[in-house]
């Protein structure tokens, strides 16, 4: 029986080679972005599975609950814990300290290269599978291991082992190792470099944070005894927080530490803060109902399709019902010709997963995964499940013919009262096309805003340079000078690359609150362009008491409760529990790190010992190849064995949020789907010219013209065009704004671009219908009527 259906199957495939071919290619290019989908997924669950001991391994969290009752989850706790568990629990076999904040433009005096890295502690490779390749681990303060991709790239084939690398913050670090290739996108401890710890203390040594029980930026994990039980780690954490509170100063929050196994690091199924290269469990959602939904585009394809020849094959199935075939056998055997459909278009997918790896160099897409079994697997389960939702309603629909009916010529297409049901899948298969296209466009159009937008901060035809070190003026001075530059402003951080967490409180009993800190000068605020709503800008760097001054955003007037902006001028507040400064102005609040949140407080205050960064603005036309040229032999003289790191800051935001390699991948979703639309318009258009041929021959005969063969052709298809329309409109209005309204900052619903868009899915709707039935308007006659 099986035999006799794929027997049949094979030959239905082939006798309807254009439908097959329409069915097969258009699944298959859905299929490919659900297979990217599936793999994607699979690595979110395969991430730190490298690791010696998964089973006895777990990281400390930290929860938060303030005076409301509302509770805070941190993937980080404080620096002291690690070694009170160790120290003081016997059942702790050993703990590891992993302190992230690492990074920045490193030089080895010929090349610079910008790097990711990470404090540990020498038993974090104890506890963890980062095996050495050459060298030995870093233990010494200003020593460090380098990944395999980190030593190629600074010193190519030549051991490195012994050799210095330099970072214009935290000096000059000496390389002790080398590690063996790891798999980098498949942890969340992903760094070029890891630091020694002893690093990390003495940078810090002047600073409270080592001491004290309220700074919870460390990342503590612990490695238990083997017949240690996760409870009595409970039990001691429990008695931690309880010990440690008095020596902490929550003000009227409240906190406990609680345990994270290995294995449930990734993906997080919680809200954590603090929680680096961690994927969302919902963003992995979000990755495959995008790729389901052009998948679904293709199930209707077929569906549609079958369900157009289902009166060709009403005589099949009459046939074999009157020979004593069971209903159940029917749709089995339309099911299998599903299946096995599906199956066709799994090769084609699985080489347009090959094109699509070839073509795009997307970063964050992980094209090999470690359980091959475990992938195709998937694979064939995806492609089963999506076989056997494609075929289950003509399956349904084409075993319910009744022979009687099918015999005497009385069948009618199935369907639903009045409403062909053939032309209602039509209708839906178009609206959630051009839904997608309205997704798909709102998230192009928010990704156009981050990319080119100038409304929050002035992005335009400024130059910003690295600094080698903190003596900067000589440097600033001279470049001031040059023909071309409007100003030189100073900065500890670009706009939207991060920023420093400063505490932040009005009154010395108040409790904290994290504010975004930022090393600036007066000039950088005008560079930026920022609007001040109150008060005055920054003193010059020129009055001693410059650095008592400082600018805050209107978010944290409002969370300071200091009144409106114009009452917050001249009133003192304190940064870091220490350092009383004195408020000059407030700036209007603005986007400066992630468009997708809120604004957060932000503090601007003069404090050259943080400047990193210069900020040049140029003049509106100046020649931007002059201008490094003349700046690069300055900084030559100033600077003679560091290359000059440098980016036009509107570029460098471009090329951010408008990668061109995320959009090739990003448009070929679009024109996958768009693709899978019109070829299923075509098959259906193609069918009904076919069931016409003699129609059309009888009217040419009676003396009906082209056009108005095309006319009557076209017609039926050009109302279910309308139709859709009608509907998809204001769903994909919907959508779109559902989508910008994921981001706070957003460009807001482009409707001439929606209907631009629609109009191009309707354009080339309207020339396939158009060519197809021209094509038929001009057959001859004779042969339409000779033929059976």
């Amino acid at each position: 029986m099986i035999r006799n259906y794929f027997k049949i199957t094979f030959r239905s495939l082939w006798k309807n080679k254009l439908f097959s071919f329409i069915n097969i290619v258009g699944l298959g290019l859905a299929m490919t972005f659900g297979l990217i989908a599936l793999m994607q997924v699979q690595n979110v669950f395969e991430y730190d599975n490298f690791h010696p001991y998964p089973d006895r391994t777990y990281r400390i969290l930290t929860d938060f609950k303030d005076a409301g009752g509302r509770q805070t989850a941190y993937a980080s706790s404080p620096f002291l814990l690690a070694d009170k568990l160790k120290n003081e629990y016997g059942f702790v076999e050993k703990s590891a300290r992993v302190v992230r904040y690492f990074s920045g433009d490193m030089n080895n005096r010929l090349k610079t290269i910008r790097v990711n890295g990470i404090y540990v502690d020498r038993s974090f490779f104890d506890v963890f599978g980062f095996p050495l390749e050459s060298g030995a681990y870093p233990v010494a303060a200003n020593t460090v291991v380098l990944n395999k991709e980190t030593a190629v790239k600074f010193f190519g084939d030549t051991s490195p082992i012994g050799k210095t690398i330099t970072h214009p913050d935290y000096g000059v670090l000496t390389i002790t190792g080398v590690l063996k290739p790891y798999k980098y996108r498949g942890t969340h401890f992903r760094s070029d470099l890891m630091v020694s710890m002893a690093t990390f203390e003495h940078l810090n040594a002047d600073k409270p944070d080592l001491k004290s029980w309220t700074k919870f930026e460390t990342f503590t994990f612990v490695l238990l005894n083997k017949n240690a039980s996760v409870g009595a780690l409970n039990r001691a954490l429990v008695s931690v927080a309880k010990d440690n509170r008095k020596d902490s100063d929550f003000g009227r929050s409240s906190h406990a530490y609680r345990v994270q196994a290995l294995r449930d690091i990734s993906p997080a199924f919680e809200q954590l803060e603090r929680n680096a290269y961690v994927e969302k469990i919902s963003d992995q959602l979000v990755n495959i109902i995008m790729a389901l939904v052009v998948v679904l585009l293709a199930g209707f394809n077929y569906t549609n399709l079958t369900l157009a020849r289902s009166l060709s094959r009403a005589r099949e199935v009459g046939v074999r019902k009157v020979s004593g075939a069971l209903r159940r056998q029917l749709v089995s055997q339309f099911l299998v010709e599903a299946v096995v459909l599906a199956f066709f278009s799994l090769v084609v997918a699985y080489f347009g997963f090959i094109a699509v790896k070839e073509y795009v160099r997307v970063p964050w897409i992980v094209w090999e995964v470690e359980n091959k079994w475990v992938m195709w697997l998937a694979f064939t389960g995806f492609t089963i499940v999506t076989g056997v939702m494609a075929g289950v309603f003509p399956a349904q629909i084409l075993s319910r013919f009744q022979p009687a009916q099918v015999l005497k010529g009385e069948l009618m297409p199935a369907s639903f009262g009045k409403i062909n049901f053939r032309k209602t899948l039509i209708v839906i298969q178009l609206v959630v096309t051009l839904v997608y296209m309205a997704l798909n466009l709102g998230m192009y159009s928010q990704f156009e805003y981050m990319a080119t937008e100038n409304g929050n901060f002035n992005r335009k035809d400024i130059l910003n340079i690295t600094l080698a070190d903190t003596d900067y003026k000589l440097l600033k001075n001279e470049v001031s000078r040059l023909s071309g530059i409007e100003g030189v402003g100073m900065s500890s951080d670009a706009f939207g690359n991060g920023a420093g967490q400063y505490a932040l409180k009005a009154r010395r009993t108040d409790e904290n609150m994290q504010a975004s800190y930022f090393a600036v000068d007066n000039r950088f605020i005008d560079n930026m362009k920022l609007t001040l709503v109150a008060g005055e800008n920054l003193p010059d760097e020129s009055v001693d008491s410059s650095g008592n001054f400082i600018l805050i955003n209107e978010k944290a007037v409002k969370l300071l409760h200091l009144g409106s902006p114009n009452e917050a001028i001249g009133k003192m507040v304190f940064l870091n529990n220490q350092t009383e400064a004195l408020v000059s102005g407030v700036v209007k609040d603005f986007c400066f790190n992630n468009y997708q949140f809120e604004v957060t407080p932000a503090v601007f205050q003069y404090n050259p010992k943080q400047f990193r960064l210069m900020s040049v603005k140029t003049t509106r036309g100046a020649d931007k190849a002059s201008l490094e040229a003349s700046i690069g032999k300055i900084w030559k003289h100033y600077q003679p064995y560091d290359a000059m790191v440098y980016n036009w800051y509107e570029q460098e935001m471009y090329d951010r949020y408008f990668p061109g390699e995320d959009m090739k991948l990003f448009g070929l979703t679009t024109i996958a789907g768009f693709a899978v639309a019109i070829m299923g318009l075509l098959g259906m258009v193609t069918y009904n010219t076919e069931k016409r041929w003699k129609e059309i021959g009888i009217r040419k005969v009676m003396g009906a013209s082209e056009t108005e063969v095309v006319r009557l052709l076209s017609w039926g298809f050009l109302k279910l065009l309308m139709i859709a329309g009608l509907i998809a409109l204001p769903l994909g209005y919907v959508c779109n704004a559902m989508v910008l309204n994921i981001f706070v900052f957003n460009p807001g619903v482009r409707l001439g671009l929606l209907l631009g868009s629609f109009a191009l899915v309707f354009l080339f709707a309207l020339l396939t219908i158009g060519i197809k039935t021209y094509q038929a308007a001009l057959m001859n006659p004779v042969k339409s009527l000779k033929a059976e």
